[in-house]
């Protein structure tokens, strides 16, 4: 099964990038967590990945539950989109899906063990994700603060681990979408036709994107 996961901490980006996959073809199922936040209000943070996530891994401390097997429990949610209790879904289709959520940085080498994965990673600067969480009054791990620990779990697996991976940079995103959304498309193995790339690229450039996450 082929995953593209878009990793980022809260504020990063990354909702962005997730709805660039979904308008590229990517499969992400839904339905998705809902934010308060009217400039973001679709995170494309799967509700079923974010349960199975969160059954070994806190938001409050930024860590691993003790005593839990998370291997087992990934192979679980795989096997949920294999059975299509998530909605259709056809291996052979080729076409991937994508997963988004900050916590699951935590485990990326177990999830690149249960699914063929392509890591996608978002940046962007701590003052502007602790400007973002400061607006939305989110906890202050949702901010800069969260940030360290994800950074830090992301570039430990790009320095140990031999995945592919994308890195995009936010401001440079939202500064030239067209090239970012083709490069996004062809590491992805998706649709990168003039028409497809256009289109999604117009989801960048509507005014609330630019500080969105």
């Amino acid at each position: 099964m082929k995953l593209l996961l878009i990793c980022g901490p809260w504020g990063s980006g990354t909702s962005v990038v997730a709805g660039l996959l979904e308008r590229l073809g990517a499969i992400g199922f839904g339905p998705y967590a809902i934010t308060i936040d009217e400039r973001t209000a679709n995170s494309y943070e799967l509700n079923a990945f974010r349960d199975s996530v969160q059954a070994f891994a806190s938001e409050q401390t930024l860590s691993l539950k003790p005593g839990i097997d998370v291997t087992a429990e990934l192979r679980k949610f795989h096997d949920r989109i294999v059975n299509q209790e998530l909605g259709p879904y056809d291996d052979k289709s080729g076409r991937p899906i994508f997963l988004k959520y900050p916590l699951s940085a935590l485990v990326i080498p177990q999830i690149c063990q249960v699914f063929e994965t392509r890591l996608i990673y978002v940046l962007r600067p701590p003052r502007d994700i602790e400007a973002t969480r400061m607006r939305r009054m989110w906890s202050q791990q949702l901010g800069a603060k969260g940030s360290e620990v994800i950074y830090s779990r992301m570039f430990t697996v790009l320095v140990n681990y031999a995945i592919p991976t994308m890195i995009v940079r936010y401001p440079e995103l939202i500064a030239s979408p067209n090239e970012h959304v083709r490069r996004l498309a062809d590491f992805a193995g998706l649709d990168s036709s003039p028409d497809v790339i256009r289109g999604a690229s117009e989801f960048i450039r509507k005014p609330a994107i630019a500080s969105a996450s």
